[in-house]
């Protein structure tokens, strides 16, 4: 909750210190959103999809590049 006190301060910023504070509301409400889902293991997700009935090893290597592709943060097209 802003407070009187805080509004009053940012009334008075100029632009870079308005900048850094709206970057600073965005990565703690980014942070708290991340925190609050939790993550999904790919192995759990491998082992719900293996349980499926007439998924064989070779659509199941296709499906974890996929997953592993998305999943991992600068993974690219191979």
């Amino acid at each position: 909750m802003t407070t009187r006190v805080q509004y009053k301060a940012v009334k008075k910023y100029d632009h870079q210190q308005f900048d850094d504070f709206c970057s600073t509301i965005y990565r703690e409400g980014y942070d708290d959103g991340k925190a609050a889902v939790p993550g999904a293991d790919i192995e759990d997700v491998m082992t719900a999809v293996r349980a499926v009935k007439g998924i064989g090893e070779k659509r199941l290597a296709e499906i974890r590049a996929a997953v592993e592709k998305t999943f991992t943060p600068g993974k690219e097209d191979a």
